[in-house]
């Protein structure tokens, strides 16, 4: 080990990198070895080196959910880890922890004062990204760091959106619980079309329960119904008597 850390990690040749722009502390960071990320960090490895596709080592330590690892980074070598730092797709690390629920690592980025409002390439939040696949623990860490991105101030999607749209029911409850605003409009309409759209029935019910209005209308001037009507099937009549239902 001393005559490897002499002849190869020590100078410039530590943050050589191979085909994919990976430097030695990437492979470290990614596979979860924190003793040789320390010793890369003790022989000057620069934690700001990007890949080919612009991940920095913290995104690929956040992406595995590899707190320690994230830890160090951040805190330790030569050239300290900017939280903030984007790939290629306008990514932090925030996003990728934050898109496979690893809640551990995003409490450390909020702490750090990650900024997460920044958007990556398709306008997604972290917060966003927590919502589309159902990471319920970390949208309730983010929305109780940062209540203001609750507001409704986007035409392309929001939080509840993208939660009704994938049906997941108990992320649209603590959305609406927090104060999302049930009635907000994207350009593809409320989280009512995007719900019954999708055939997801129980987010309906959750919806419809909160006491959005069941004619509600999209852009296009378009109910659920009347988009119902253009996808028939077997969960669209479901969801129609339920609207019915509900309206007057």
């Amino acid at each position: 080990m001393p005559l490897i850390a002499r002849s190869i990690w020590r100078g410039p040749n530590v943050n050589c990198t191979d085909s994919s722009g990976y430097t030695a502390l990437h492979h470290a960071a990614l596979n979860g070895h924190k003793d040789i990320v320390l010793k890369l960090l003790q022989y000057e490895a620069s934690t700001n080196v990007a890949d080919n596709k612009g991940y920095f080592p913290i995104h690929l330590a956040a992406w595995k959910g590899d707190v320690e690892i994230v830890k160090i980074l951040i805190h330790h070598g030569p050239s300290h880890s900017r939280v903030n730092e984007q790939n290629n797709e306008n990514e932090t690390a925030l996003h990728c922890a934050a898109q496979y629920g690893h809640s551990e690592v995003v409490a450390v980025l909020l702490e750090e004062l990650t900024d997460p409002t920044i958007r990556n390439s398709k306008l997604e939040t972290p917060l966003d990204l927590a919502a589309l696949y159902g990471r319920l623990r970390v949208v309730k860490m983010i929305i109780s760091a940062h209540p203001n991105l609750m507001s409704c101030n986007t035409r392309k999607h929001t939080p509840l959106h993208l939660a009704a749209r994938n049906g997941h029911k108990a992320v649209v409850q603590v959305l609406l619980e927090a104060g999302m605003d049930v009635s907000c409009q994207t350009e593809k309409g409320s989280a009512l079309h995007e719900a019954a759209l999708f055939g997801k029935v129980d987010v309906v019910r959750v919806l419809l329960e909160t006491g959005i209005d069941a004619n509600i209308k999209d852009s296009l001037g378009r109910t659920v119904l009347d988009i119902l009507k253009e996808h028939p099937s077997q969960k669209s009549l479901q969801i129609a008597t339920l609207l019915q239902g509900k309206q007057y």
